[in-house]
């Protein structure tokens, strides 16, 4: 792909393929079942009085919703606005000589609208079975979406469970091409699932809009281990192997899942100076070059809290892994880095890879894009924190940096606000010279409370450019209109920035 080489100099970003082109309706008519039995109807009009864990009938004159999409103008057939997933119990066994995983995922939440049917993003799986409450469902496949027959139209705020029985295999691509999801190593395997690769491998609601606590229960063989996000909190011997689980407890969205298998080392380096828990993953055959890098974590830390305000999570870390030079992902609170680029030197290339992860777990991963148009508020955020960070350590200076972009800017790819390669020089350096730009417009003390307030208001949640520029407005007291218009929302930016 074309943004290849812009991720090698900006990391933070994980390619997608090609924005899916589609005639979508957020309702569309569902098909009969291919994998199951065939969809029923929904029940006759009237209600039932059921237990509190059953569903509850209502009349099906009232026309039920039936979701495949949140409505993302990039990605329309991602989601579903039926349903909340506020808990994902994954449990996976990968067997490394087939590369196949056999999985079950326990999907439990709330529905948003009155529905017999819900939807979840499964590409490529297997799916054997799906049950609720312990009896087995109908289910259906539609492109790549799962859908399972609730039997009944069911009242919004209504709480769900189904648990899901599939196998992948994990194929062979190259991310480098454009591929996401999970890749195999000599040994075990990594993920990058930005923008939909999470349900190339698990059924999930996979768009940011949607999150959830997690735990995964990743049986490996007993030479090496599994790492996902969160805490670990158990190892337990099983059937073919060893149990990892993890705890992911503050509420995450899939594409910032991590999976991690091989031959990997964690280790425990303490407490940040604010009471972060600092815990890291490293392939033991690079287990010296982590050594360069605890420092360097922790200052750079330090630093953006100082800026943006506490740290949004319980814990971080760096995870080195065998995946490709250039590649680094912000896994939430495990950023993820190539052992070809945290090489165990300590220089620009590895202070700006370090930065740019570690300043997304404000921008991007606490609050994260309404749609994926949004990117700017993940990628050009993160490139802006680096540009403080290089500025803060002497390397370069923060307003040299915007304006170098300004004196060659892409001449195509705009707005920021829908640009048309969603990982390239536009998202990246372009929206950090818009936040500079902001920074020079409203001045220090506002800019720095906004990028607090936008974390504050929208912790844990999802949202818009139009949404940043209100906590920009309540921050700085100014109508910002005029500067969005000219900065954000224009075909091109401004040529000089402000006075």
């Amino acid at each position: 792909m074309v943004g290849v080489v812009i991720c090698l100099t900006a990391p933070g970003c994980a390619f997608a393929s090609d924005p899916i082109v589609v005639e979508s309706s957020p309702t569309p008519e569902l098909p009969a079942a291919v994998d199951g039995p065939p969809l029923v109807d929904p029940a006759p009009q009237g209600s039932t009085e059921l237990g509190t864990d059953q569903p509850v009938m209502i009349a099906p004159s009232s026309t039920p919703s039936r979701s495949t999409s949140v409505g993302d103008p990039r990605f329309p057939g991602l989601g579903s606005a039926d349903i909340d997933v506020e808990h994902y119990l994954v449990r996976l066994a990968y067997d490394h000589d087939q590369r196949t995983i056999a999985g079950t995922v326990t999907a439990t939440g709330i529905l948003v609208n009155a529905t017999d049917r819900i939807a979840l993003d499964a590409d490529r799986l297997d799916v054997t079975a799906v049950r609720s409450g312990g009896v087995a469902i109908q289910f259906a496949r539609a492109d790549r979406e799962l859908i399972v027959d609730l039997g009944v139209v069911t009242e919004a705020g209504t709480e769900f469970t189904v648990e899901i029985d599939y196998s992948v295999t994990v194929d062979e691509k190259s991310f480098l091409r454009g591929g996401v999801g999970l890749f195999a190593t000599p040994d075990g395997l990594w993920s990058v699932n930005e923008p939909d690769g999470a349900s190339t491998w698990l059924p999930v609601n996979d768009h940011p809009t949607d999150k959830a606590a997690w735990t995964f229960d990743i049986t490996v063989p007993d030479d090496v281990i599994a790492i996902a996000n969160g805490e670990l909190v158990a190892t337990a011997e099983a059937l073919g192997g060893v149990t990892w689980s993890w705890q992911q407890s503050e509420p995450m969205a899939p594409y910032l899942i991590t999976l991690l298998v091989g031959d990997y080392e964690l280790v425990d380096d303490g407490n940040s100076s604010s009471g972060v828990e600092l815990n890291h993953a490293v392939l033991r055959s690079e287990r010296d070059t982590l050594d360069a890098y605890l420092d360097a974590t922790r200052e750079q830390l330090a630093f953006f809290e100082s800026l943006f305000g506490p740290y949004p999570f319980d814990r971080y870390g760096v995870a080195i892994t065998d995946s490709p030079q250039g590649l680094a992902m912000e896994a939430q609170g495990l950023s993820l880095f190539s052992s070809a680029d945290l090489d165990g030197t300590l220089g620009r290339r590895q202070q700006v890879f370090l930065s740019h992860e570690l300043a997304h777990q404000w921008f991007g991963d606490a609050v994260s894009p309404s749609t994926w148009n949004d990117i700017w508020l993940n990628e050009g955020f993160a490139t802006y924190a680096e540009w403080l960070w290089m500025d803060e350590i002497g390397v370069d200076d923060v307003h040299d940096a915007a304006e170098r972009f300004l004196s060659a800017p892409p001449r195509i790819g705009w707005p920021l606000a829908e640009p048309d390669d969603m990982f390239g020089s536009v998202t990246y350096q372009g929206g950090a010279t818009v936040l500079h730009a902001l920074r020079l417009t409203v001045g220090d003390p506002a800019f720095f409370a906004g990028l607090r307030n936008w974390v504050i208001t929208y912790l844990d949640d999802a949202a818009t450019t139009a949404d940043f520029q209100t906590v920009m407005e309540e921050s700085s007291g100014d109508d910002l209109d005029g500067f969005f218009n000219r900065w954000v929302y224009a075909d091109l930016i401004p040529s000089q920035l402000p006075n």
